[in-house]
């Protein structure tokens, strides 16, 4: 079974349930979702609730009987790390922070992390067919980071985690020491990547962020720059459907956003 991680606050419900919703639609073998969220002392955004979370793994149990999902609120445990942190407000939310904990609450063999801005558009069975066994974590290159930072500079909204290694080698625990002592921007995205010195390098299907091809697996909705007529930063997430067709040309997820509508809209409708 895979095991399948995303975290967040209250706000990304709408992404966190239709990157869910995507791997169902095209991943035929069962899935374990890993739920993490947090509230902290200095952040006025709420924490996923577990009524939010019950409302996701009550369709999950209509669309995969076989599936589980599992719910995590670190909270204290986040806050007791990060109340002195130079990186406790980092540019995007504190939330961006929670994938550091997972290894602490998650034990398994292999662990897909998957930002709640990412969809799913092929089956993410082709992950059993990589072998990250002598590696701490296979990643993709960040599209922009590559060209402005390193060459080598990866994007950390879609990781192939090996546990026991990263265990072995305390990655997540060492980026949290790291956090508190040295203020980073890309705060644990760089920490990570600092850090970390056995990384798988995976295709861009893998963490596709432009445009969605044939063999793409993972979308990423993240920020990113258009250089014609003139220089400008756009940031449409998913759930910004109208944005999504007309900014992005991206039509591929259509059959996600009716899924999306008839189990969650009254919950929390898409941006139309």
């Amino acid at each position: 079974m895979l095991n399948v991680l995303f975290t967040g606050n209250k706000y990304v419900f709408r992404g966190m349930a239709l990157g869910i919703l995507s791997i169902l639609k095209k991943t035929e073998e069962p899935i374990t979702f890993h739920i993490m969220t947090m509230a902290c002392p200095w952040d006025k955004a709420e924490k996923l609730s577990k009524d939010y979370f019950d409302k996701i793994y009550d369709v999950v149990k209509i669309l995969s009987p076989e599936s589980k999902m599992v719910y995590y609120d670190i909270s204290e445990d986040f806050t007791r790390e990060f109340l002195n942190s130079p990186n406790r407000k980092p540019p995007y939310t504190p939330a961006s922070l929670i994938r550091l904990f997972a290894l602490r609450y998650i034990t398994c063999d292999y662990l897909l992390y998957f930002d709640c801005d990412t969809m799913c558009y092929n089956s993410l069975s082709v992950y059993n067919d990589i072998d990250i066994s002598n590696y701490e974590m296979g990643v993709s290159l960040d599209y922009l980071g590559r060209n402005w930072l390193k060459a080598d500079y990866f994007n950390s909204g879609s990781m192939y985690i090996n546990v026991k290694m990263c265990n072995e080698t305390r990655l997540f625990e060492r980026a949290i020491d790291y956090l508190n002592k040295k203020k980073l921007f890309f705060a644990d995205q760089t920490a990570l990547y600092r850090l970390s010195k056995k990384r798988l390098y995976l295709p861009m299907k893998f963490n596709e962020q432009r445009s969605v091809k044939p063999d793409t697996v993972i979308k990423h909705f993240n920020k990113g720059v258009k250089y014609l007529p003139i220089p400008r930063s756009y940031n449409v997430k998913q759930w910004q459907v109208t944005k999504v067709h007309k900014k992005l040309k991206i039509f591929e997820f259509d059959d996600i956003y009716e899924l999306y509508d008839t189990y969650f809209n009254d919950i929390w409708p898409l941006d139309r």
